[in-house]
């Protein structure tokens, strides 16, 4: 028998902060951001998994960004590491903002040595033992995002497009490169703007193919008042029975945002934890103006 899952943990925040998923959003708001972003997926079950990541991103000059982070994952007796570069390129054609990325990965992923004095493994497994020996892969995600008008924007994040094993340890995987768009993560969405409440409200849907992980739709709805002094946000995923995503949010003198979120799903398996928790917190610094007038985005 053979069981696969998911290596590669996706944040809940990604409508604040789209950056974790698509490099094409890195300088975006032509702004400087560091972001420190915390979760603790199924919480209270045993083994359950735990993310933890550091990334910032930011312009340099009109159209260029660079951004770079470290993310550290725990998952029962594996843990992974990986270190992100991302390079932006920015430019504007008559009302549509365009943002082409590409973000580099390394990654190293080992399980704990104490996973072979287990009763339940067979000694001489080669792939247990390769796994705690760590295996290391070469990994690349290209992104594209279009904001047109300051109100409709289109996302599109290719994840796994180049992936490379930089080692020859047996992990009992599948060893085969796929097409480009095999994996995907696509967003649409619209900005409701209403000045005269300082309101604004932004609908959206996500659709995520990701590697060693189902088929999933996201749909979104945001909403940001008083100079997002106060932010909120709901998605809900029929797929898979059923899960809810609760965000809560405030944006302390234009600088330090700070946002908390609680996914609950409806299937049997919520009864043996208490959710998934992620709380992530940003601080933002404009960007320089330049001599020559800039583009930025909303």
């Amino acid at each position: 028998m053979a069981a696969f899952a998911q290596e590669q943990a996706i944040s809940s925040q990604y409508q604040l902060f789209p950056v974790l998923i698509n490099p094409g959003l890195t300088g975006a708001d032509n702004k400087h951001e560091l972001i420190a972003n915390a979760r603790s997926t199924w919480a209270g079950f045993s083994g359950a998994p735990s993310t933890f990541n550091l990334m910032y991103h930011g312009p340099l000059g009109d159209k260029l960004a660079l951004g770079g982070g470290i993310f550290a994952d725990n998952q029962g007796d594996m843990s992974t590491l990986r270190l992100q570069g991302n390079y932006a390129f920015r430019f504007k054609m008559q009302k549509a903002l365009i943002g082409l990325g590409l973000s580099t990965e390394f990654l190293r992923t080992q399980a704990r040595t104490s996973l072979l004095s287990n009763n339940l493994v067979d000694s001489g497994d080669d792939v247990l033992e390769g796994a705690t020996n760590g295996r290391q892969i070469f990994d690349a995600t290209v992104g594209l995002h279009i904001l047109y008008d300051d109100r409709f924007f289109v996302s599109l994040a290719l994840p796994n497009a180049v992936r490379a094993r930089l080692d020859e340890v047996v992990v009992g995987e599948d060893q085969t490169q796929g097409s480009l768009f095999q994996h995907y993560i696509f967003q649409l969405g619209y900005i409701v703007n209403i000045p005269d409440q300082n309101v604004k409200v932004i609908p959206s849907i996500a659709l995520r193919n990701v590697r060693d992980t189902p088929y999933q739709l996201d749909l979104n709805v945001q909403g940001r008042f008083m100079e997002d002094k106060l932010i909120a946000g709901l998605t809900f995923r029929p797929s898979n029975r059923g899960a809810m995503v609760f965000q809560f949010g405030t944006k302390l003198k234009q600088q330090l945002t700070m946002i908390y979120s609680l996914d609950v799903s409806f299937s049997r398996f919520q009864q043996y934890n208490s959710g998934s928790h992620e709380l992530s917190i940003a601080f933002q610094l404009p960007a320089r103006k330049a001599k020559t007038p800039a583009t930025v985005t909303q």
